[in-house]
Parts: C-alpha cells; sequence; structure tokens
C-alpha cells in the first residue's frame, strides 16, 4: 500500500498555547518598518546574552522577560499567546522559534542563513569549490494556530580560496557588490564586498578607531591574527544593515550558488548532491528529527511527515492528451511528431550563418552541409518547409576564421545584420557561442529584431534524432509555428504569465499570453517598464489584461469567459485594484502564485522503497503541491511546485490541473519541465528584457526569442 510523505511536519503544540512576552516599540520613520525593530535585536541581544530575542515590524518577543534595554523603550510590554489571525504576530513567532533552536544547536550546527551544517559532517572539495551539505528548517504558523515546519536536504557551496588569496591573484571574481562569507565563528556572517581599505591592518580604522590588529587583540582573538603584520591589506564590507566593517581577507571567501558553477564542476558535484528519493527521503527524516531534538518549545510526531496526517488532499493527474498533425492525439510529444508532424503545417524562411572557424575546415563544413540537408528533411516531414535563405553566402570568405573571437564582435555584426532572411540558425562550437551569445542576441535581437536558434555542432551528437528534433523545435518556436497543442480542454479560457526579473538593481516585468482552452500561444509580450522592487504597477497590469482581452477578442470574436494570472512567485500586487479593473470588463479571473522552489519534497513509500510520481499532488484549501515531473535517478529527485491560489473563482483542483497541463505546452523543446508553460516563458521573457536581448518593439509576437 503506498503512504504518501512531504518533507513537512506539524508541532504537537498550537501558537494560541504558547505565551510570549511581546514588546511593541514605537515606530519613528514608517519606512523603516521593516528594520527598526531588527537595529534595537542587534543591542538587546549584547545586553541580554541568555535571551533568545526576535523582531518584525513594531513587534519584539521573547519567550523570557528582556530586563536590560539600555537606551531603547517599548510602549507596550504583554504576556500572552500571538492572535493567530494577526500576520505580524505570527511572523514574530515564526523567528521567535527559529532563532530559539538556532541558539540551542548552535554548539553542534553550524549555522549558514537559513541553512543547518552538522559540523561533524564532512565538507566535500572539487576544483576550487567546497561544498557543504545541510539542512534547510522554515517555521510556519497558519491561522488556525497550527505551527508547521518545512524542510529540505540543500547544500552550501564556496569557492576554496580566501579573499586574501584572491586578492593577491588579482581574480575577476572580486567586485563590489559580491557576496562573502566569515564562517569562523559559530555562526556564519554574511557581507557584501565593498572595496580594499585605503589603510593597512597596523594602521588606525576609522570604523574601529583603532588597529585592526588591536581590535582583535583586544577582543582576545588572536588566533585570527596568524600570518597579519602591519601592512597585511584590510577589506571594507557591508553587512545587511548597511554598516561598513574593516576586515582581515583571510577570514572571508567569496560564496558561490550551483547556478554560477562550471559546467565541468556541476557535473562532478552533481554526482553527489543529486539524490534518487530512495537515498535523499530517510538521510533526510533522519536529520531533521535529529535537529528538532535541540527544539525546547515544540514537540514533533513521526508520523505527522504524512501528508494524510498533515490534512493534505492527495489526488494523481493524468498526463493530458495533445493534438498533433492529422488529428492525431497521444500524450506523448515523441511519438506525436514521429507519426504526425507538427499540428500547423508551414513554410518558413531561415538563413544559416555558419562560426567561420567551422567554415574554414572542410572536413567540419562538409559534416554541417549533411547536417543541415537532413534537417530541413526531417523538418519537411514533420509539415514544415524550411525555405533556406541564399543571402547569406556574401559572406562566405569575407569573415575571418576567428569572427567570433572577436573584441569588437559586436560592432563587426552591425554591418553583416541585412545578410540575412527570416530565423537565423546560428551554428557554432560550445566555445564560440559562449563567447558570441550575447553580442549577437543583442545586434540581430534587441537592436535588429531578428529571430535567431543557436546550434551547439558536436559530431558526436548532430547525427542523434532526439537532437534533430530539439534544434527544429527551436526554429519553429522562433519562426511562429505551432508543433502542438492540447486536446483537453482546460478549466479556464486565458492564461497570463507575469514575473519582475531583477538583476543587478533594475526591475522589469514580462508576459507570456496563453490564450484558449488549447494552450496555443497567440501573442507574447514583453511589457517595457521597470518597476519598483518586485511588484508590478498597477498601470502595468491594467495595459497587461487590456492587450490580453484585445488579442483574445481578434482571435475568437469574444471576450474570455474566465482568466487565470499566474504571478511567477510572492504575489506583491494590489489585488483589490485588479479586482476592480477586471470588473469593468465584467470578467471573474483567478490570481495564483507559482513557487517554483518551496523547498519541499514530495514522495511515496512503498514495499521499503521511496519514489516520485509524475502528477502527484497534495492540497489544502487554496494551496497545493505538484509533482509535475519524474526525473531519472541518475538526475535526482523531483522538485515539487507550490501553488497558492490567491482568489476563490475556480477550485484548487480545477487550478493545478490546469498548471499541470501546461507544463506539457513547453513547445521549443522535446523534454518537458514542471513548470507551466505561463510562469516559465514570462520568467525568460523579463529577464532576456533585463538583459537588452530583446526587441522592445517586436513585430515577432507569435514567436518566442528567449527560448
Amino acid at each position: 500500500m503506498n503512504q504518501y510523505y512531504i518533507t513537512e511536519c506539524i508541532a504537537n503544540e498550537n501558537a494560541s498555547n504558547i505565551s510570549l512576552h511581546i514588546y511593541t516599540v514605537s515606530l519613528l520613520n514608517p519606512n523603516q518598518k521593516y528594520s527598526f525593530a531588527h537595529h534595537i535585536v542587534y543591542e538587546l541581544r549584547k545586553r541580554n546574552p541568555n535571551v533568545t530575542i526576535a523582531a518584525h515590524g513594531q513587534y519584539i518577543a521573547s519567550f523570557q522577560e528582556i530586563t536590560h534595554w539600555g537606551d531603547h523603550e517599548y510602549i507596550k510590554h504583554e504576556y500572552r499567546a500571538i492572535e493567530c489571525f494577526n500576520a505580524a504576530e505570527r511572523t514574530v513567532l515564526e523567528r521567535l522559534l527559529k532563532q530559539e533552536l538556532i541558539e540551542r544547536c548552535k554548539n553542534d550546527y553550524k549555522i549558514y542563513k537559513d541553512l543547518f551544517c552538522l559540523k561533524t559532517e564532512q565538507s566535500i572539495e572539487m576544483n576550487e569549490i567546497i561544498v557543504y551539505p545541510a539542512i534547510y528548517l522554515s517555521f510556519t504558523v497558519e491561522e488556525n494556530g497550527n505551527i508547521l515546519i518545512g524542510f529540505e536536504y540543500q547544500h552550501r557551496f564556496e569557492y576554496k580560496k580566501t579573499l586574501e588569496d584572491l586578492l593577491r591573484d588579482r581574480s575577476p571574481l572580486i567586485k563590489e557588490g559580491v557576496e562573502v562569507v566569515d564562517s569562523y565563528n559559530k555562526k556564519s556572517y554574511y557581507y557584501t564586498f565593498v572595496e580594499v581599505a585605503p589603510y593597512t591592518a597596523g594602521e588606525k580604522s576609522p570604523y574601529l578607531q583603532q588597529s585592526v590588529i588591536d581590535y582583535y587583540i583586544t577582543k582576545d582573538e588572536k588566533w585570527k591574527l596568524k600570518g597579519v603584520h602591519n601592512k597585511t591589506p584590510i577589506v571594507h564590507v557591508r553587512s545587511q544593515t548597511g554598516d561598513i566593517f574593516p576586515y582581515l581577507p583571510h577570514l572571508l571567501r567569496l560564496t558561490c550558488s550551483y547556478e554560477q558553477l562550471m559546467p565541468s564542476t556541476a557535473k562532478q558535484v552533481n554526482r553527489i548532491i543529486k539524490l534518487p528519493p530512495n537515498e535523499k527521503m530517510p538521510k533526510l527524516y533522519q536529520e531533521i528529527f535529529r535537529l528538532l531534538q535541540y527544539q525546547n518549545m515544540l514537540t514533533f510526531r513521526k508520523e505527522n511527515v504524512r501528508a494524510a496526517n498533515l490534512n493534505y488532499d492527495i489526488f494523481n493527474l493524468s498526463p493530458p492528451l495533445m493534438e498533433f498533425g492529422r488529428d492525431y492525439k497521444t500524450t506523448k510529444v515523441s511519438d506525436g511528431l514521429g507519426q504526425a508532424g507538427v499540428y500547423e503545417p508551414k513554410s518558413v524562411t531561415v538563413s544559416y550563418f555558419v562560426d567561420p572557424e567551422l567554415n574554414y575546415d572542410q572536413r567540419k563544413k562538409d559534416e554541417i552541409l549533411d547536417f543541415t540537408k537532413k534537417l530541413q528533411d526531417l523538418s519537411e516531414k514533420l509539415g514544415v518547409k524550411l525555405n533556406v535563405s541564399k543571402k547569406p553566402r556574401q559572406l562566405f570568405g569575407v569573415l575571418p576564421v576567428d569572427f567570433f573571437k572577436s573584441e569588437r564582435l559586436s560592432f563587426e555584426l552591425k554591418s553583416i545584420a541585412d545578410a540575412f532572411d527570416g530565423t537565423v540558425i546560428v551554428i557554432g562550437t560550445e566555445e564560440n557561442i559562449d563567447r558570441a551569445y550575447v553580442a549577437i542576441k543583442r545586434e540581430f535581437g534587441a537592436k535588429a529584431d531578428i529571430m535567431t536558434q543557436f546550434v551547439i555542432f558536436d559530431s558526436s551528437v548532430v547525427k542523434n534524432l532526439y537532437y534533430q528534433y530539439n534544434v527544429l523545435l527551436g526554429i519553429y518556436a522562433k519562426s511562429g509555428v505551432q508543433p502542438w497543442i492540447l486536446s483537453d480542454e482546460m478549466n479556464s479560457d486565458c492564461f497570463i504569465g507575469l514575473d519582475v526579473s531583477h538583476e543587478h538593481g533594475k526591475h522589469a516585468s514580462g508576459i507570456i499570453q496563453v490564450i484558449g482552452k488549447d494552450g496555443r500561444m497567440i501573442k507574447q509580450k514583453s511589457v517595457m517598464t521597470a518597476e519598483a522592487g518586485e511588484t508590478i504597477a498597477n498601470r502595468t497590469m491594467e495595459e497587461i489584461i487590456d492587450e490580453s482581452i484585445f488579442s483574445y477578442e481578434k482571435m475568437y470574436g469574444m471576450k474570455p469567459a474566465h482568466i487565470t494570472f499566474h504571478r511567477d512567485g510572492v504575489c506583491r500586487e494590489d489585488l483589490d485594484h485588479l479586482t476592480r479593473y477586471m470588473q469593468s470588463f465584467q470578467i471573474p479571473f483567478d490570481f495564483v502564485e507559482i513557487i517554483k522552489r518551496p523547498r519541499r519534497r514530495m514522495a511515496v513509500y512503498t514495499n521499503g522503497r521511496w519514489f516520485t510520481v509524475q502528477g502527484l499532488c497534495y492540497a489544502k484549501e487554496r494551496m497545493a503541491y505538484l509533482c509535475a515531473t519524474d526525473p531519472r535517478e541518475s538526475v535526482g529527485m523531483a522538485q515539487a511546485v507550490k501553488i497558492v491560489q490567491k482568489t476563490q473563482c475556480l477550485s484548487i483542483r480545477d487550478i493545478v490541473s490546469d498548471a499541470y497541463k501546461l507544463s506539457f505546452m513547453h513547445i521549443h523543446s522535446m523534454l518537458k519541465t514542471r513548470l507551466p508553460i505561463t510562469v516559465h516563458y514570462a520568467d525568460l521573457s523579463s529577464t532576456f528584457h533585463n538583459r537588452g536581448l530583446i526587441h522592445p518593439r517586436s513585430v515577432h509576437e507569435q514567436a518566442l526569442p528567449f527560448v
């Protein structure tokens, strides 16, 4: 018999029965609502070292009375349980429970932000990276007073070299704003790098009013001065509260995320961190209950990690039928394309732009000619004729062999943009495409509004049919070809994907619209709006709605009966304003958060074996977790998607069912992904827009320039 599990557990205690000291402090500046109390707490912890203290908004809380306040004052002190309907009070209890656990386990665990790393657990060194296995843990207090913990087995990455080593090597990794960590204390401290200080370790620091050497001697931490002399350089780092601290660079390391790893390093790391369910789940449960033994205020039963015991409704969703050419219907893309070709046969114009380094090698040139001929033949079988432009021939023998490596590539591309027609298929070596990708996307895509599809030429894979299918689907996506649609109807008529991309302090909203019950993409558009923070402004939302409804009416001659908004991440938008604006069209709607990485795992246990099931869903009220994929064990364990319904029009089952069906509509690839097309494409769209890789007024509104 199957038993359904999730990496979540409910406490035996209820928040309404836990008393705590709640202090309300005055808020001098409303703009400091989320930082003012934290600044006070920093000083209170120094004055009350044996008291666990947490803060949120105007609230400061502790399980013991805070007796030493120094120069700070509070305007109210209460000893009571929180009011569970009050979101701010729920948050302060969540933080207090987390801080209490940190204080009690810090002798045995290293704390890295939200990660708990057992000190006896060995780190793993690979190339220039150190990998630390760790447990992520969060507390959630619900409106009914239930206290939940969520947990996940994760890894933290650091560069092996210290900041001192990297500065000595003049590493390009060191630049203002990068994150660094001091791991030489019981708790790790994270900062952003500012600069190399204009003084050395033996000279007086304006921030300390003494030298850094004297500072550590005064603190009785001479062990940190090993190898340090008067001329040792000092760096300035900025804390999360904005304070500047002078630091000895050998005490700091550069942090790293998995996404930043070099491909060769990532492959090695994957063998260690990508654990299949049968390895990950037993280890995860063992480690989390070991950690929870340090928790003094709460108790947990091990059986309360079962989805049924957490009051989840458990159900399975079946793969939808998809329709291909000649009305052929199947649940598998490979079967549909192989048997019947694309849903929408048509002719498209393409141009080949071959890396001169390959073109000047006769053997490779012949291989490319053979490859492109096979692509054209296969495409014709699928129902799409590739009309190959002859215009690029004028460039043969003109471009130098190292053209893709040119330092002036962006400038050189300007003069050849008009030598291509239709979708440009760029063929090159992996190294040269990595080097030229951004320049070509910016000059051809963002400035000339030319669609480009990049193809890495590797003799060992280009003859693979699966690879050829993927290349063709990429070309079709750039050329406005619809390879398949959903045969199964969905519950909503129109879907709008929303995202705000944020990079280097810039924010931009993006949109992809999936219009109609068949999952067909009628129009995509990057909304050219710089957003404040991660909130989509009301005027931007109105523009998105106007564009969507107009496009739907143009296609179908009527307004949609229902619209579903899929928001990538947490909703920060003004839903009251959205409701009023939608009422002006008399169209009901649902607003849904799609949380890509909720830090939960779902698994099934039977006959001594753990495994994941594609289509498995755990739902509760207006929230659900969905396992939309079932990867090979060598790839690791499937990641769940969290779906939160902020409105109450459709049922949560209908909302999840539609999201699952839309995860089969990634028409640019043979590989199914775990996210609905709305969120995945909106994410790519806004990111490309932020990086200046998409034309701001592109005429290709039925193409996908960002895949």
